[in-house]
């Protein structure tokens, strides 16, 4: 199996609907005008930059400072890591929705175990073991038995928030220990360390989908499972190492809201879901349209929080912000259903 071969999937936002063969067709839009190819794949770069600069313009004494960037990009940081999880199993044509349960149970055993005396790398291997054995959980329903992965993992959720409010007895947990908040708060440029992090991972997946075998493999898979058969790839397996490698990102992710905090209420899992697959979503709609990736979901995510933060400083209540992070997400599939459409075409 060539590693042309392999790139000959599709991967896009909607496995189902694309041709197997669509793999190496041009991005959306590429048969048209220059200025028509340029606003699709660089339109939601455009919308930040926008956003930007009304923001800006508007609210020239708050939103156009120093401080207030460092706020956005520290404040999303976690929000970045999670999505970035979520791109393993879409870019594999499969779904997680558990992600966040996920999260919210490795942060709860990390505030558990740091606060009784566990060293804090003791606590990030536990996280990152839990994160793994939920995504192994998922594949085998999934992957092995063919369940509905939106049915499956979204019932793995509803089961980690049982399991989260299980460990903190629905109190919030405290006593997070000081090396496992120095880890997630020290300042590095006058950025949070948990934002380098989730910098440094966004470049980590870059490479691994642009420029190795695996990133490929999983594309194709995502684009059609059966001629991935037909070529000869385990699907099964790289399905598999999808759902276990996004788990254990999504407990990377516990580990860093726990020392973001120095506390975890465990009942808060629902408030991450919704914003970090707008941001993938938004993602497979930048950049290389169509695939799910990890430069794009860095700008849709920071697309949504400049928003966010705009709207708050113009005094928006909390139902503005759950308003924008809706529409952003329903936008988010609709012009990614449509990229995929037209690379289907193509």
């Amino acid at each position: 199996m060539t590693e042309k071969a392999a790139g000959s999937g599709v991967g896009a936002v909607s496995p189902s609907s694309a041709p197997a063969g669509a793999a190496h067709a041009a991005p959306a839009g590429a048969g048209g005008r220059p200025v028509a190819r340029i606003v699709a794949q660089y339109g939601v770069v455009f919308a930040l930059l926008l956003l930007i600069v009304a923001f800006s313009i508007l609210l020239p004494d708050t939103f156009p400072t120093l401080g207030n960037a460092k706020t956005i990009v520290n404040s999303s940081a976690v929000v970045l890591v999670l999505a970035l999880a979520a791109t393993l199993p879409l870019r594999a044509g499969g779904f997680d929705l558990s992600i966040a349960g996920t999260m919210i149970v490795s942060a709860g055993l990390v505030a558990k175990l740091t606060a009784d005396g566990t060293p804090w790398f003791v606590a990030l291997v536990v996280a990152l073991g839990v994160g793994a054995v939920v995504g192994a959980i998922n594949a085998a329903l999934i992957v092995r038995l063919g369940l509905d992965g939106f049915v499956v993992t979204l019932g793995t959720l509803t089961a980690l928030e049982g399991v989260a409010l299980a460990i903190s007895g629905g109190e919030i947990l405290t006593g997070v220990s000081q090396p496992v908040i120095n880890i997630a708060t020290h300042q590095v440029l006058g950025i949070q360390s948990m934002t380098w992090f989730a910098w440094i991972l966004v470049v980590v997946l870059w490479y691994v989908y642009n420029r190795t075998p695996a990133g490929r493999y999983l594309l194709f898979v995502g684009g059609s499972p059966d001629a991935s058969k037909l070529a000869g790839l385990p699907v099964t397996r790289i399905r598999t190492i999808a759902l276990m490698s996004g788990g254990a990102i999504s407990g990377f992710a516990g580990f860093l809201l726990a020392g973001s905090f120095g506390a975890v209420d465990t009942s808060i899992a629902g408030q991450y879901l919704l914003q970090p697959y707008a941001a993938a979503f938004l993602g497979a709609t930048t950049i290389a349209v169509g695939r799910f990736n990890a430069i794009g979901t860095l700008i849709g995510l920071y697309l949504l929080v400049v928003g966010i933060a705009g709207l708050q400083l113009f005094g928006a209540t909390q139902w503005a912000t759950n308003f924008f992070n809706g529409c952003a997400l329903i936008a988010a599939i609709t012009f990614a259903k449509l990229a995929a459409n037209r690379r289907g075409r193509a």
